[in-house]
């Protein structure tokens, strides 16, 4: 599995501008292919966590217990994807039935914050 920072890196390279003093225009200029225009921080991250939740739900998919427990927490805590518990339980589940740090994951969502089980969200699973 490629490290969590690889999305991130493949969508937003990093490039280094031209230091030339005359050269150096405000950032916000996007007419200057040089300088394209700033991405807001949040939708940087954002698209990084998107795309992570992405590949951990493929390998997860392709039966890695490891994404499985991972998939299920991202689904529980809205990380990279909208929150969607009744997901999260599937994930962590399947995933509980091999691994122990899952059962105990999946133990821990008993709590009333989880007793809704997103009944607006439609039952296909991931």
């Amino acid at each position: 599995m490629p490290h969590w920072w690889t999305p991130c890196i493949e969508a937003y390279p990093i490039r280094m501008p031209d230091r030339n003093p005359a050269k150096v225009k405000s950032i916000g200029n996007s007419a200057d292919p040089e300088f394209p225009k700033a991405i807001p921080l949040r939708e940087v991250v954002a698209n990084c966590e998107h795309r992570w939740f992405e590949q951990t739900l493929k390998a997860a998919k392709s039966g890695d217990i490891s994404s499985q427990c991972l998939v299920g927490q991202m689904f529980c805590s809205g990380y990279g994807v909208p929150v969607n518990v009744k997901k999260g339980k599937y994930w962590l589940q399947k995933a509980a039935e091999l691994d122990m740090e899952a059962r105990s994951l999946l133990a821990s969502l008993s709590g009333p914050e989880y007793k809704q089980d997103n009944a607006s969200v439609s039952s296909k699973q991931s």
